[in-house]
């Protein structure tokens, strides 16, 4: 059972670093949206550029890896409480 234990802990750092990643793109959607300042834009570059597309992609992949890890963790949530 260590092997189950130790991927756990690499899924718990996986899910920690996807959300701070979502975290910090969704503020930045959020500050673009408000005040029309692109905060990757102004770091990175202009907006088409091979840096922001894949720190983009990045974001997008955190996003669906969270998605995938919530309903995952609905559905074994939803079994273990049947079986019980």
């Amino acid at each position: 059972m260590v092997r189950g234990e130790n991927m756990n802990k690499v899924m718990q750092i996986v899910d920690v670093v996807a959300f701070v990643i979502l975290l910090l793109g969704g503020l930045n959607y959020l500050i673009a949206g408000l005040s029309g300042i692109d905060v990757m834009e102004l770091i990175f570059g202009t907006n088409l550029s091979v840096v922001g597309r894949i720190i983009y992609t990045i974001i997008g992949l955190a996003a669906v890896l969270l998605i995938t890890t919530i309903v995952a963790r609905t559905i074994m949530k939803n079994k273990s409480t049947k079986a019980a």
